[in-house]
């Protein structure tokens, strides 16, 4: 007669050497319970202060419903003070160009991928510079191209 199946006992530390993988998934497991204890705690002290912040808002005056209120990120600086002003300034020098190919000549000499980010901050830099007067633009044959003021 052959047995069928063999019934395997539930601690599975009779085979040797998955006793340090058990140790190790133990070990990162507790890590990472801590881990998820402190951001929790952190948290909820974000809870508070948010609290805090809509209460001092309704003292202040404040109509609307705080927590309509849109969270914003954390603004990323990609460049340093007036950086991104020479380097458009720069690269008009060359050549008028279109916004876009400005913002390809910027993050080809960066090294950079993040095309949206980058453009959207040339366009706002072109819009000051065209303001204060150091840029215009030049509606010619080619579409709008900026160049420098004269």
């Amino acid at each position: 007669m052959y047995q069928t199946h063999q019934v395997l006992p539930n601690d599975i530390s009779y085979i040797p050497r998955m006793e340090h993988t058990i140790f190790g998934l133990i070990k990162k497991r507790g890590e990472i319970a801590g881990q998820h204890k402190v951001a929790m705690k952190a948290a909820d002290n974000l809870k508070a202060d948010l609290d805090a912040i809509d209460r001092a808002l309704v003292l202040c005056g404040y109509q609307d419903d705080p927590k309509a209120i849109a969270p914003r990120g954390k603004y990323k600086q990609l460049f340093g003070r007036n950086e991104l002003k020479l380097k458009i300034i720069n690269a008009l020098r060359v050549a008028p160009a279109d916004d876009e190919a400005i913002a390809a000549q910027i993050m080809a000499a960066k090294g950079w991928n993040i095309h949206a980010d980058v453009l959207k901050r040339v366009r706002d830099a072109l819009q000051r510079a065209q303001k204060d007067g150091h840029v215009v633009q030049d509606f010619g044959p080619d579409g709008c191209l900026w160049r420098l003021a004269q």
